[in-house]
């Protein structure tokens, strides 16, 4: 696997994989040469946000971009919904998080809200549990608040948006 986002820069398709690589920044962080790769490896060591492998990010956008297409993948992040003061954006058939990950809706298999009592202060997120052909992986897809309220609020925003039922 390459260590950075690969295209041909002449195809008619390359300003549509242009704008995915500036959104989810792969090559920016995935590139040997790149700042972000430094960033990345120390990050990696120290334990990352979401649990994901180094470089799976750019493996499932590029998995993903390889088995539905550049067009359906381009056109969905064009027409897709921001959530609310976060760096999700959810679309038809896929969820973007700005600078990190991409994955299909379907995939999700799980959505839930984490308690994170490590700190003197408690903190809440919302992640989600991803299979597919990339293999299997949480991320976090957003902070929420410690508001019981406001957060069960949040948290059915996002689930609403990418259409996932009820969990426990």
């Amino acid at each position: 696997m390459s260590d950075k986002f690969v295209f041909d820069k002449t195809s008619p398709d390359a300003d549509k994989y242009t704008e995915i690589d500036k959104f989810l920044q792969l090559t920016e962080r995935f590139c040997k040469k790149g700042i972000g790769s430094i960033a990345d490896k120390v990050v990696s060591k120290f334990g990352r946000k979401n649990h994901s492998k180094p470089m799976s990010a750019l493996k499932r956008a590029v998995n993903i971009i390889g088995a539905d297409g550049i067009e359906a993948v381009y056109d969905d992040l064009m027409h897709c919904t921001r959530v609310d003061r976060s760096d999700i954006y959810i679309g038809a058939v896929y969820l973007f998080r700005q600078g990190n990950f991409m994955c299909r809706l379907k995939d999700i298999k799980k959505c839930y809200v984490y308690n994170s009592e490590n700190t003197e202060d408690i903190a809440y997120f919302c992640y989600a549990d991803i299979s597919d052909e990339t293999g299997d992986e949480t991320f976090e897809l957003r902070s929420l608040s410690v508001l019981k309220v406001q957060r069960q609020l949040q948290f059915d925003e996002i689930r609403k948006l990418a259409g996932i039922g009820e969990q426990e």
